[in-house]
């Protein structure tokens, strides 16, 4: 394998020219002009010369590697497609821009596991964190330290944090008044974990549709499912234990996968959908066109979030300015069957 040295040779160059050019783009006490850049790129791409990554770090000082950092290691089980659309979605954007990636996650199911020193190491040169808890003691230690850091899906307290959000009082509030326009006036709602920066905007959307309808809103008809489809089965079966006259005749859940374990339960108490109870998810998931009846959803733009905040951790880390440092995404309605809008066009 072809060494730094001999594409100095080759290239007529000194060692720390061509280890400016080729590990680091350059220092500050050392200027290599284009021409002569251009001549030791050719000259490495000829001799087959692979930039050695500790080299590269002694030059740049940095490992050329991101942390993305997730709350709880439960976020990967239920075929969790919230997690595994942001995965692929840094994944892909760090590569294309020729970065390594580290995955952390905590080693249960609480963020403050993973709130620690520990993942502000050389190993990488910042940290992507997904669902910080509110007034998370990692981020005040990244802005403390001055270490890069982008949260997604996090309510920031200060202009100083980097974050991308989606907006999700506005998905809530069109997920309800979509309900509302159906003619629905008892709709529930499964809201996600308290913690979670969606849960609380998404249910004063709902809340918010529900009052500018005239609809008084009954505190019997919101309950926890947190995010996973067990949850949405627990929920969805503690209100069918109430009095028929009290069942809701339409249900916005906080996310795709609890909606699919209330759709579970209520199918399996002999009642259909959107005949007896409409649906309406959110997150619009690849699994919500495939459940049955297939899920109405509000569309959370999660690929798309994952991809703005890696960008972002690039280009801070990089030093580089940022117009935006707080980024809200818009948000869509997919409609399918599950609401009952498709049987009424037809």
């Amino acid at each position: 394998m072809a060494t730094i040295r001999d594409v100095a040779k080759r290239a007529g160059a000194s060692v720390s020219a061509v280890s400016a050019v080729l590990n680091g783009g350059g220092t500050q006490s050392i200027r290599v002009g284009a021409e002569t850049s251009a001549r030791i790129r050719d000259v490495a791409r000829q001799l087959g010369y692979r930039t050695n990554p500790v080299a590269r770090s002694l030059v740049t000082g940095r490992s050329g590697a991101m942390g993305l950092v997730f709350p709880y290691s439960s976020a990967f089980i239920e075929d969790n497609t919230f997690s595994t659309s942001v995965i692929s979605s840094v994944l892909t954007t760090a590569v294309n821009h020729r970065w390594n990636l580290m995955l952390h996650t905590a080693t249960g199911d609480d963020w403050n596991a993973a709130d620690s020193g520990e993942l502000i190491d050389p190993r990488v040169d910042g940290l992507l964190l997904v669902m910080p808890t509110p007034h998370s003691p990692l981020i005040s230690r990244c802005l403390r330290e001055r270490f890069p850091c982008v949260a997604l899906v996090y309510a920031p307290e200060n202009d100083e944090i980097y974050a991308v959000n989606s907006n999700d009082h506005a998905g809530g509030y069109m997920a309800t008044r979509h309900l509302i326009q159906l003619g629905h006036r008892r709709i529930a709602h499964l809201e996600g974990t308290p913690t979670v920066a969606t849960s609380a905007p998404r249910r004063q959307g709902y809340r918010d549709a529900l009052e500018e309808a005239g609809i008084e809103i009954d505190p019997s008809l919101i309950h926890r499912a947190d995010f996973v489809r067990h949850g949405g089965y627990d929920a969805m079966k503690t209100l069918l234990e109430r009095p028929t006259s009290q069942w809701p005749t339409a249900v916005f859940a906080s996310n795709d996968l609890s909606a699919e374990g209330a759709i579970e339960a209520v199918l399996e108490s002999g009642l259909r959908i959107p005949q007896d109870i409409a649906f309406v998810g959110y997150d619009d998931s690849w699994r919500a066109a495939l459940l049955n009846p297939p899920l109405t959803s509000i569309k959370m733009p999660i690929y798309e979030m994952g991809v703005q905040a890696t960008e972002m951790l690039i280009a801070l880390i990089a030093s580089k300015e940022i117009t935006q440092r707080q980024p809200v995404l818009p948000i869509s309605l997919s409609v399918r069957e599950s609401c009952g809008a498709q049987a009424l066009r037809s």
